[in-house]
């Protein structure tokens, strides 16, 4: 497939924002919404708020969305998800005019108990898949389960360790975040289930991971009558090997600009399968490969933001999230 010529390679940075606007003073904090943005609020809502994509959603989203009581139909206030959020949580929300740059502002404000929402929604064209986090993915995604202690106690390990890292280190940190918060999944009552932002906003994201783990149980690769996440686990020790393999091919067409779009991103890596000589089967045989949530293997994973990538990482519990955070970012944030 030819790269549309319009579309800038990516390369596996993410390019600097140019701030043209004043970021907003907590006095101008509230926004007025076109009618045509509530009405694409709501569609995006229903969308996704339906029992067959929700009940793969993990149980403390479904929590969060009960106590943060977001309207389907009326994209929210500021106001309201501080009073439903800060109570319980200690964390505070704050608008913004920068969108997902180079994480420092982001993680600034982590460090104050802020949580930065943007200031744009996503357009018609973007209703399945939008390549960069909008407030929808924000709010639907994340507050929820900032409402919750234990995803305050998440969100608070990232900003000391990042403010002490390296920049080495940082890249980890960032990649441990996408692969968690954003982009991570857990097993619950031995299935498993969506807990990243990043997975749960988007429609295409979520229907994309749901077809894989039906296809894990069809093609026999996977018995959920067993310890799921045991068997996971020994299908990732049998094929160290390829992942690495797979995940240093994938870095190197990075570097070279071709992974810019999910759909052109996967046929490139069918292209690497190919060349690499791993059969589409197994745990390779989906639109997406399944491997339990490990520093080693996360640090090893390109930069990640725009472009597709072929992997998604499961935690046993998200206590077992939590102890393999703490395991990299606490020895970092308790440096002198």
């Amino acid at each position: 497939m030819t790269r549309n010529q319009n579309v800038p390679a990516y390369t596996g940075d993410i390019a600097e924002q140019q701030i043209t606007t004043q970021e907003y003073s907590k006095e101008n904090q509230e926004l007025s919404f076109s009618d045509e943005q509530h009405a694409i609020w709501a569609d995006l809502f229903a969308g996704i708020h339906q029992p067959y994509l929700t009940e793969h959603i993990c149980n403390e989203w479904m929590t969060g969305m009960d106590l943060l009581k977001l309207d389907p139909k009326h994209i929210p206030t500021v106001k309201h998800l501080i009073d439903h959020i800060t109570p319980r949580s200690g964390w505070h929300i704050e608008r913004t005019v920068v969108r997902y740059t180079m994480a420092d502002d982001w993680y600034k404000k982590f460090a104050q108990r802020v949580f930065l929402i943007t200031d744009y929604l996503r357009t018609r064209d973007q209703m399945e898949f939008t390549p960069e986090p909008d407030m929808f993915h924000d709010i639907f995604g994340h507050l929820p389960f900032l409402t919750q202690e234990f995803y305050a106690r998440i969100e608070d390990k990232f900003a000391p360790a990042y403010l002490k890292a390296t920049t080495e280190e940082r890249e980890v940190i960032k990649r441990l975040a996408w692969y968690s918060t954003e982009f991570g999944l857990v097993v619950q009552n031995n299935r498993f289930k969506v807990f990243g932002a990043g997975i749960i906003s988007g429609r295409k994201e979520l229907t994309r991971t749901i077809i894989e783990f039906y296809r894990l149980g069809r093609d026999n690769v996977i018995d959920f009558t067993k310890d799921v996440y045991h068997q996971l686990h020994q299908h990732f020790v049998a094929n160290k090997s390829n992942l690495y393999k797979i995940i240093d091919g994938v870095n190197a067409l990075h570097q070279k600009g071709q992974m810019s779009s999910a759909d052109e991103g996967w046929n490139v890596v069918l292209g690497l399968y190919k060349n690499l000589g791993i059969k589409q089967e197994g745990i390779f045989g989906g639109d997406v490969i399944l491997i339990p949530f490990n520093v080693e293997t996360i640090a090893r994973i390109p930069k990640t933001v725009y472009a597709f990538n072929p992997m998604l990482f499961v935690s046993d519990s998200l206590e077992e999230m939590d102890a393999i955070l703490d395991s990299y970012l606490k020895p970092i944030a308790q440096r002198k």
